[in-house]
């Protein structure tokens, strides 16, 4: 059984007898409205749409198919799936089969893919053939004779490569005597089993694990929930991709109320616009970049937005200005929210917020979440004075999955007494809402995603013709932030962008770490024998200016 890291018997006992958690289970919320709107669609993207109880039967379908290929408690599936109707189909019915689904962006390539398969003996893998002109299938078979645990590929879509699984196939095939409907009461996870693991970067560039449970999530999600007023009649548009930040959760609000969800599979502006139009869409999820990139589309005006009520955002801090700026122009409320895949959700801006709340704040801490603002040695700091944010309650996550050492570095301790350290600089204003007002690591957020620099210092670093290397986040108007590497060269050496770039793509990591701009400098700024990032963010940003770029 795949037993969360972090909370003890207490804890869980706590959070049920409060009322934070329920007894039931995302696919049980799902298969509730399979009986109560049948009829009603549930899902939608450019493949298809879907009913309520056309996503239990297809989930029920494919949880049976991995039973009777012999799929046992636990053991993992690494669902890799765009935007899709396919993928909240897969994990239900891997959350019903026993079988634990990994999780993470499509944007991570074969070094990262391989990691993952390897360190934590993953037996299936569920990906599209090709997606935005990488092919995974063709990446995860040339890895395939260096991973012996990998014995099944799943594949998406009408058509698949020799030699993997339909998805559309499983889908299709009815249950049987022997592997019944019913058997899935048996099979599938309780509200406090771990039935996801989460990915997202590690300080090294290694995945961070993070561990999700039926009963964390729906919190979560109610949560949500409760900040935009959601409903039945509501049809959410989600352009963030539904394994990752309020995408993430909103899957857990949806099916309390019985609302339809809008898949984006990728992004544009334009499609979006059309899609509200045509859908008549209620409200959207968005990362800042994307709501960057709506406010300067040019078509705009073009569409019919009436129907909407408001935008809620996450993945990155958004700036008062583009708030302003996208309130004006979409004519709704912005709500910004804050919380981390691999901590939990804290806060958020309510729909009946006033405007100075929502443009410069991340809303006040959900009332199930506990939060303090201490200075670096531990100490409480007073509301207006900044410090780190540390947050604990039923709304968080269950730990880092196989990795104690790591938890215990971000919780401190397992059980009650454990606090989540962000690692971001906050305050509280006199309502009692968080302020961001900075990061206390180095990690900078590129369209929401989380770069550690140490992953691309410490390849820039084996060049034959880089001395040392330093890589920052820059502002940038429509990603938040961009990389910038500052690089000292052996003496007598030029280096160019376009090398920089081709040397980071032959260690094929992930596109969104590679930095989108260099500068060679005689030597960094050093203190303590520590690289002082401070002066080369404000060196950047400087010069950005000067340009006429920010």
């Amino acid at each position: 059984m795949a037993k969360p890291t972090r909370f003890t018997q207490e804890m869980m006992d706590e959070y049920f007898a409060k009322g934070y958690w329920i007894q039931e289970t995302t696919s049980d919320l799902w298969d509730r409205n399979a009986r109560l709107i049948p009829q009603k669609e549930a899902l939608v993207d450019s493949r298809g749409r879907l009913t309520w109880r056309q996503v239990k039967q297809l989930s029920d379908r494919i949880a049976l198919g991995l039973l009777r290929m012999g799929y046992k408690k636990d053991e993992i599936i690494f669902v890799l799936l765009p935007n899709c109707n396919d993928s909240f189909v897969m994990r239900l019915a891997c959350e019903k089969a026993g079988v634990l689904s990994m999780t993470a962006l499509m944007t991570i390539r074969e070094n990262e893919i391989e990691y993952v398969i390897k360190n934590f003996d993953v037996k299936g893998i569920a990906i599209p053939w090709r997606f935005r002109s990488f092919d995974y299938y063709q990446a995860v078979a040339d890895m395939r004779p260096r991973l012996p645990s990998l014995k099944d590929i799943f594949v998406i879509g009408s058509e698949v490569p020799p030699g993997t699984h339909s998805i559309e196939k499983m889908a299709r095939q009815p249950a049987t005597k022997e592997f019944p409907v019913r058997l899935l009461k048996k099979t599938r996870y309780s509200p406090t089993e771990v039935v996801t693991v989460g990915l997202t970067s590690g300080t090294t560039g290694i995945p961070k694990t993070a561990e999700h449970m039926p009963a964390t999530r729906i919190a979560t999600g109610t949560a949500y929930q409760r900040s935009v007023k959601l409903n039945g009649d509501d049809i959410v548009l989600n352009g963030i991709n539904a394994v990752a930040g309020r995408g993430g959760a909103f899957c857990y609000s949806q099916p309390r109320v019985g609302a339809k969800t809008i898949c984006l599979e990728v992004w544009n502006a334009e499609e979006a616009f059309k899609l509200i139009q045509r859908e008549r869409v209620t409200i959207m999820l968005l990362a800042p970049a994307q709501l960057a990139l709506m406010v300067r589309d040019p078509s705009l005006g073009n569409y019919d937005l009436s129907s909407l009520r408001c935008i809620a955002c996450s993945t990155a801090p958004l700036s008062e200005d583009l708030i302003i700026a996208a309130e004006k122009k979409l004519k709704v409320p912005v709500l910004n929210s804050y919380g981390m895949f691999d901590g939990g959700g804290v806060s958020g801006v309510t729909i009946n917020d006033d405007a100075e709340t929502r443009h410069k704040t991340m809303g006040k801490p959900y009332p199930e979440v506990e939060i303090e603002v201490i200075d670096d040695e531990g100490n409480e700091v007073p509301p207006g004075q900044d410090g780190e944010l540390i947050f604990r309650g039923p709304c968080t996550t269950a730990g880092y999955y196989r990795d104690m050492e790591r938890t215990l570095e971000a919780w401190g301790t397992l059980g009650k007494d454990g606090w989540f350290h962000s690692g971001d600089m906050v305050k509280l204003d006199k309502a009692g809402n968080i302020v961001l007002t900075g990061r206390k690591k180095d990690v900078f957020k590129r369209g929401g995603q989380a770069v550690y620099p140490a992953e691309v210092e410490d390849l820039l670093t084996t060049h034959p013709k880089v001395e040392q290397a330093a890589v920052v986040g820059m502002p940038d108007p429509i990603m938040g932030e961009k990389g910038c590497a500052y690089i000292v060269l052996k003496k007598g050496e030029i280096f160019t962008f376009d090398e920089m770039k081709s040397f980071l793509q032959s260690k094929k990591i992930a596109p969104y770490k590679i930095p989108e701009r260099l500068e060679i400098i005689d030597e960094l700024p050093m203190k303590n024998f520590k690289v002082v990032k401070a002066a080369l963010r404000e060196d950047i940003a400087r010069k950005l200016k000067a340009e006429g770029k920010i």
